[in-house]
């Protein structure tokens, strides 16, 4: 039997009817009146907590098996040697003793308290094996999606942070994930990019971002077919989220048109990732290999006269048309900074006669 043959719902599916549940000894039968506990509290086990979980019959099969057998060994301490055995297609739960022929033999009616007691144990091993398998599941698909563009619903709030759910897994938004003001209603789809995946003792959670720059670098890839076949490539993203981002794009054809295909038709495409953004700024920016051409660029929509550049320190001078300075600067620095940011060149703005920094 293969470790990783069937989904827990379909082993659970599997098992939904009335097996013939049996534990016998010679001269004596434990009746599946008496034994049906065992497999109640599997199968109430197996309902709650296995549709999420990737069953593997034969881990499950021995982890029930040695919880019967522990529980045996609680009511009977000196009978070390008794193993369980356990037929998940029956529902056949037996306890035998090797023998020294190598055989086995059937054990003797261990009692009538002892139907709760293995019950109990069962449900207490399946619980916790599944919980540990599904936690296992969610970091092993986690980490696969780590950087990926995930679709999801918000749940519910958590403190500062927000429980979203996917088809896969929870995920969840911290407070230093999310867009500043950003206030997500009840089941509101919020598409998010997966950033870590965290485990917390026997749960896990996937860690995902609204703030991340790699968002916006996925919902253009989604939004604008030639950059999701490589024709158009981003060189830099800088950003600053729920205020403006400054993304560079090339095209590795000189007959494509990098920012035209970015807007869109009509700014159909750069309308959709703005609005997936609450309404940040987007400006899409012509990269170049010529620093004092991309430094340019970058500072728009500020018009931009002159570029003088210092290749020492790397530092660009710019002067800029007149009535331009505080376009070109930016509210609170923000143009500046983020055109710094995507260039890597540190930007001397200057225009009609008065510099800043």
């Amino acid at each position: 039997m293969p470790s990783r043959s069937r989904s827990a719902s379909g082993a659970a599916s599997a098992r939904s009817g009335s097996p013939s549940t049996t534990w016998s000894r010679a001269g004596s039968r434990w009746t599946s009146e008496m034994a049906e506990p065992v497999v109640s509290e599997l199968r109430s086990a197996l309902a709650e907590l296995g549709s999420s979980a990737e069953v593997g019959e034969a881990e499950l099969v021995a982890v029930m098996e040695r919880a019967v057998t522990e529980a045996y060994h609680r009511v009977a301490p000196s009978d070390s040697a008794v193993r369980a055995r356990v037929d998940l297609g029956s529902g056949a739960v037996e306890l035998f003793r090797p023998t020294e022929s190598g055989g086995s033999e059937r054990v003797a009616d261990p009692g009538p308290d002892f139907s709760r007691t293995a019950a109990l144990a069962v449900r207490g091993a399946v619980g916790g094996w599944l919980r540990d398998a599904e936690r296992d599941r969610v970091l092993r698909e986690g980490s696969a999606r780590r950087g990926e563009l995930i679709d999801t619903l918000v749940e519910r709030r958590d403190g500062d942070a927000w429980w979203l759910r996917n088809d896969r897994f929870p995920a969840l938004l911290p407070v230093e994930e999310q867009i500043p003001g950003e206030s997500p209603e009840r089941n509101r789809h919020l598409k998010v990019v997966v950033v870590d995946v965290r485990r917390r003792g026997r749960d896990a959670a996937v860690v995902v971002s609204r703030s991340h720059p790699n968002l916006v670098r996925r919902l253009l890839e989604q939004e604008v077919p030639e950059m999701a076949s490589g024709q158009i490539a981003i060189r830099a993203i800088a950003r600053e989220p729920g205020r403006r981002t400054k993304v560079a794009v090339y095209a590795a054809t000189g007959t494509l048109d990098a920012e035209g295909a970015c807007i869109g038709p009509r700014g159909v495409r750069h309308r959709a990732v703005v609005a997936e953004l609450g309404g940040e700024q987007l400006h899409i920016v012509g990269w170049s290999p010529e620093p004092s051409v991309f430094c340019a660029r970058a500072l728009a929509p500020a018009e931009v006269l002159a570029v003088e550049l210092d290749e020492d320190s790397r530092t660009a001078r710019i002067t800029v048309a007149p009535g331009q300075l505080s376009l070109a600067i930016g509210r609170s620095g923000e143009n500046a900074r983020l055109a710094a940011r995507l260039t890597g060149w540190r930007i001397d703005i200057h225009g009609d006669g008065m510099e800043a920094t």
